[in-house]
């Protein structure tokens, strides 16, 4: 059996792609909402719930799992550390598979920021209206600094309750909550921009399948400056193609052996 974490696009197809190679995968996501995802076009089981490493060690002994493939998001560090962990300890390998990162654009509008606290900072330099784009997770990081310096910060969120519930409790009025689910078109993007009257976009390099590019895109089309959080380094055994996913796996379990 296959442990696949991740509700990420990726993730998803790497599900599709290990199952038709005949690889049983047991699926993990973090939300209900990430459960209905993986369902689409992968029959296999899924389980739900956001577990530490020491959770995720039981689920692998439970369920007699030979290797973790973690597919979760780049900017997912600790669910990252926590897959490691489990496989470290439970003795089974781990491999990291994700996205490709896509290359930044030259444009001197584009501020690349090594971190949040970096780049809550560049944003209120160019305030006076930040539209974040980096998830109701990082708003503690953004909301202090951009009311101190009296600016306004509209996020777009997902359409979850527990995440429009965050953003109510951070402090934000529903006039500055955007819930909708990404990526978005070009056009879409820059009509929002425009109505929000946003002068500075904040986001994540969560390259093109993230929805980075049309971001992008559709900022600096409008003449905004976008500020974006680099993402983490990945492993230098990381795998970025269903393709190398799925020669990996064949090494590190063995083609032809008792699955």
């Amino acid at each position: 059996m296959i442990l696949l974490l991740g509700g990420t696009t990726e993730g998803r197809a790497a599900a599709r792609t290990l199952t038709a190679a005949g690889w049983p995968v047991l699926v993990s996501v973090a939300t209900p909402y990430g459960a209905t995802l993986a369902g689409e076009g992968f029959a296999g089981p899924v389980v739900v719930g956001r577990r530490d490493a020491a959770a995720l060690a039981a689920l692998i002994g439970e369920q007699g799992v030979r290797l973790v493939v973690d597919a979760t998001h780049p900017f997912a560090t600790e669910a990252h550390r926590n897959a490691s962990r489990a496989a470290a300890k439970c003795g089974v390998p781990y491999l990291r598979y994700t996205r490709p990162q896509a290359p930044l654009s030259a444009d001197p509008r584009v501020i690349a920021c090594a971190d949040f606290t970096t780049a809550a900072r560049e944003a209120v330099a160019r305030g006076p209206v930040l539209f974040l784009t980096t998830g109701s997770k990082t708003l503690p990081l953004f909301l202090p600094v951009a009311r101190a310096a009296g600016c306004r910060v509209v996020a777009r969120v997902l359409p979850e309750p527990a995440v429009i519930a965050a953003c109510r409790e951070a402090g934000l009025s529903p006039r500055d909550i955007v819930a909708l689910q990404g990526p978005l078109p070009v056009e879409l993007n820059a009509a929002l921009f425009r109505a929000f009257g946003a002068t500075v976009v904040v986001t994540k390099e969560s390259g093109a399948v993230g929805g980075q590019d049309a971001k992008m895109e559709a900022a600096l089309n409008l003449g905004i400056p976008v500020v974006v959080v680099r993402r983490p380094p990945e492993p230098p055994e990381a795998v970025f193609t269903a393709e190398e996913l799925l020669k990996r796996v064949n090494e590190i379990l063995g083609r032809g052996t008792n699955r």
